[in-house]
């Protein structure tokens, strides 16, 4: 019933973002007994199976957080039927705050056996390798072109389901035009953010880690702020290098072999390496 308002408005991803953010806060803050600053990453997606307009949020949460004085506290996140039920009514008051709804149908939705929320927490990073498939996973396209297959005679779109999904295999057939009009609806906004980083992960908060010794030592080494907040000697101190143009290129050309799954060092006509320049 919600997700029209979603289609036709999609400020309210950033406002459904915010306020995840803000149930989480307040749950490790009631956990810990004391205020507590955490930390989420978060992307919201639009697409389900077959393209169909599925409203949803993937977040990458810090499980617990740190009180004032630097202390961390490991606050183990389950999604149990209390969480989803927050999850619930905040988000119907901030559709009724934001007048889409009014409080009777408001009321309405609340008294609803199947609600339709649902949180899902059972996923755990353990390593870099982990976190950089998450991190792929939630920001992926609405289709891959290995489930799809034009056939140009009939001018028609097949769609194959994954088969360890919901459908299980299914497929799904569309006419070239659509295809083309599912597809685009998931095309976002010029401007509009689809990743947004909150708290300790928001660019203002890792600016803050370098005068924060307690937190700086538990990020990863490449966090801005980790070496700044452990400066090396001057025996030690490292001198300025020079990056080449070639070596900036081969860099630019290794991270568009990651996206686009291409070997871009690889001339095509003689399958040799290309010389970047």
């Amino acid at each position: 019933m919600l997700r029209v308002f979603l289609r036709h408005d999609r400020e309210l991803f950033a406002d459904i973002g915010r306020l995840l953010f803000d149930i989480l806060t307040r749950y490790f803050t009631q956990a810990a007994g004391r205020s507590i600053h955490t930390a989420m990453d978060s992307c919201h997606q639009t697409f389900g199976e077959f393209a169909a307009w599925h409203p949803h949020w993937h977040a990458i949460v810090l499980e617990g957080g740190f009180d004032r004085h630097d202390r961390f506290f490991f606050i183990p996140l389950g999604a149990n039927e209390a969480l989803t039920e927050i999850w619930r009514r905040g988000a119907v008051a901030l559709f009724l705050s934001k007048g889409l709804l009014n409080p009777d149908f408001a009321r309405k939705l609340l008294s609803w056996r199947h609600s339709g929320f649902s949180i899902e927490s059972g996923t755990r990073i353990y390593d870099q390798e982990a976190r950089q498939a998450l991190s792929q996973y939630i920001v992926r396209a609405p289709l891959s072109r290995e489930k799809i297959h034009w056939d140009q005679d009939q001018d028609t779109v097949s769609w194959k389901s994954s088969t360890s999904g919901y459908f299980k295999g299914r497929e799904r057939h569309f006419s070239c035009l659509d295809f083309i009009a599912q597809v685009t609806l998931h095309i976002p906004p010029r401007g509009r953010h689809l990743v947004r980083r909150y708290g300790l992960y928001s660019s203002r908060g890792r600016g803050t880690w370098k005068d924060r010794p307690a937190l700086c030592t538990r990020a990863p080494q490449h966090w801005y702020g980790r070496q700044a907040a452990q400066p090396p000697t001057p025996t030690d101190a490292p001198k300025d290098q020079e990056v080449s143009t070639l070596c900036s290129n081969k860099a630019w050309a290794r991270l568009l072999a990651k996206v686009y799954e291409l070997d871009v060092m690889a001339y095509p006509k003689c399958s040799t390496d290309y010389v970047w320049r």
